[in-house]
């Protein structure tokens, strides 16, 4: 039960602090900086993907 909703709450931590590196992938590309945008993207995604990991196991968590 703890165990769940531990791992709801991470993956909404982990999937909305996703969205501060695509903001910050926009700001790199407002300054035509192309090489720091593509890094942060790739930060971007993997911090996503692992928040969908923590949500899975959120939903195997559930009885």
């Amino acid at each position: 039960m703890v165990r769940r909703h531990f791992f709801e709450i991470l993956a909404l931590l982990l999937i909305g602090g996703s969205l501060f590196f695509f903001k910050e992938t926009l700001d790199y590309l407002a300054r035509r900086d192309y090489v720091a945008a593509l890094l942060v993207m790739v930060i971007g995604v993997a911090v996503i993907s692992v928040g969908k990991e923590m949500a899975r196991l959120a939903l195997v968590q559930r009885d």
